[in-house]
């Protein structure tokens, strides 16, 4: 499930990064309706994705408290306090992904009609950028460390309590 939900994290951001270079050379006409037709997906990949990952970190948590509920309190302690590090990494930028991804998409709309210039839709793009290749990063280094969790508590637990 990590390996899918990281490789759908980079999908968006490739994602972004094609649409915006195409987007960049569009000006008008049917050109932009292959750029609509591109961040459509794009952007619900996104959404999908970041969500996906800020449910994953509550979920393996729930399931690691509880598994790990006979473990003696130090280690226990230890172990919580690297489930809230994985949120704490992936929650800020899995959110600011969720939002530019939105923002850009809103943006778009409003440069199509008009309503804004265009070089703040291309910021927003960048920011969009930005922000999905932060949450790739940050939850690729969770997942990882995430995963070496749950193969094995108790060790987690005590590599912690080392530290």
């Amino acid at each position: 499930m990590a390996l899918a939900l990281l490789l759908s994290t980079a999908l968006a951001l490739v994602g972004f990064v094609f649409t915006s270079v195409q987007g960049f050379l569009v000006t008008s006409g049917p050109l932009v309706t292959r750029h609509v037709g591109y961040a459509i997906p794009t952007v619900l990949l996104s959404l999908f994705s970041q969500s996906m990952v800020i449910f994953y970190f509550i979920g393996t948590g729930k399931m690691i408290k509880e598994e790990t509920a006979s473990l003696p309190e130090r280690e226990r302690a230890a172990l919580l306090a690297l489930l809230r590090r994985f949120k704490k990494d992936t929650s800020p930028p899995a959110t600011f992904a969720l939002l530019t991804a939105i923002a850009v998409f809103v943006l778009g709309g409003a440069v199509h009609t008009k309503a804004l210039p265009s070089w703040i839709h291309l910021a927003g793009a960048i920011a969009a950028v930005a922000t999905h290749l932060w949450a790739f990063l940050a939850e690729a280094r969770a997942f990882a460390d995430n995963n070496k969790l749950m193969d094995d508590p108790a060790a987690a637990a005590r590599a912690a309590l080392r530290l």
